[in-house]
């Protein structure tokens, strides 16, 4: 059975260019002084208009079945928003790398580890692990099952020749 995931597009828009206006931005907008300020509100960030649908439904992967030992699905790519699937058969690890831009890793099916420096992350369906931008990871499956990740990167990086770390 597949499982899906709707996508308000517009709403994961409106949360990338929040999470990237400035401190200060975010502080003068929340404060009592502004609030009692009669100074006209500072404008909202711009927010990146999707390209698609303002929402979509995306199909996600059963529990892994035969395949390659690392397999990769872009299922959404987005100025906001790349989303993507992992499937990591047969004890595969995804070796070290890093985002430009922060990432949060969700177990659908399986279990097994983010390794992030001297951290070890349990990922499991119950817990996701959020990292920062420019953070050093690596995933390490539990030797009992396959792990199929779910992988949202909020944003893209600025440099159009930054290589897609997935592929």
């Amino acid at each position: 059975m597949h499982a899906s995931l709707v996508l308000p597009a517009l709403s994961l828009a409106a949360l990338a260019a929040c999470a990237s206006a400035s401190p200060a931005a975010q502080t003068a907008a929340t404060s009592p002084a502004a609030a009692a300020s009669t100074a006209p509100p500072a404008p909202l960030p711009q927010l990146p208009l999707p390209t698609g649908a303002a929402q979509r439904l995306v199909e996600l992967p059963p529990a892994a079945s035969a395949g390659p030992p690392r397999q990769v699905q872009v299922l959404v790519d987005e100025p906001a928003l790349k989303l993507a699937t992992i499937v990591l058969r047969q004890g595969t690890v995804l070796p070290t790398h890093q985002s430009a831009v922060p990432v949060t890793i969700v177990a659908l099916h399986g279990a097994g580890t983010v390794v992030a420096g001297t951290e070890r992350l349990r990922l499991d369906p119950t817990h996701a692990v959020v990292l920062a931008a420019g953070v050093p990871h690596a995933v390490e499956p539990d030797a009992t099952a396959d792990l199929v990740l779910l992988v949202h990167h909020l944003g893209q990086a600025a440099s159009p020749g930054h290589p897609d770390h997935h592929h």
